[in-house]
């Protein structure tokens, strides 16, 4: 970290705050990016039910007898 010295306590003390903040992100950044790895999300269930959903849409349209509109007169 480079620490600036700048003779102004209010300034200083700025810049101190945006170096903890920055480096509180970069924790932050890394914790996430390891809990990520840890534990893959679980795409299986989410294809599967849409899948299932699809399919379900699929008969219902089907069981429809005609299409849905002004009658041709």
């Amino acid at each position: 970290m480079q620490h600036y010295l700048t003779g102004d306590p209010w300034t200083e003390a700025k810049l101190l705050q945006a170096e903890e903040l920055h480096a509180e992100a970069r924790a932050y950044a890394a914790r996430s990016a390891l809990l990520r790895e840890a534990h893959p999300p679980q795409r299986r269930v989410r294809v599967w039910l849409g899948t299932l959903l699809l399919a379900a849409g699929r008969r219902l349209l089907d069981s429809v007898p005609g299409a849905a509109g002004p009658d041709p007169a």
